[in-house]
């Protein structure tokens, strides 16, 4: 299989090898799509508990659901994960 990149792409995958992040495009590009399909196919999943969420009113205020991911974030620094 051949596949063209536009030159923003091609840059991005070369930073991220530069970065030792991946081992070389091929591998980059392999974990990429995979991790695509997977929240692609996940993506349906959640949507669909979401809205059954909403049904039941089962919701959060945005400034709680902020205040929650700061306290999250917090407490991960704190315990140094």
């Amino acid at each position: 299989m051949n596949v063209t990149l536009n030159p923003e792409l091609e840059k991005r995958i070369e930073d991220e090898v530069n970065s030792g992040r991946s081992a070389g495009p091929d591998e980059f590009l392999n974990r990429a799509v995979y991790h695509y399909l997977v929240a692609r196919d996940l993506g349906g999943e959640y949507t669909a508990e979401g809205l059954d969420d909403l049904g039941r009113g089962d919701t959060v205020d945005g400034e709680d659901a902020f205040r929650q991911l700061r306290d999250y974030s917090a407490e991960r620094r704190r315990r140094g994960a």
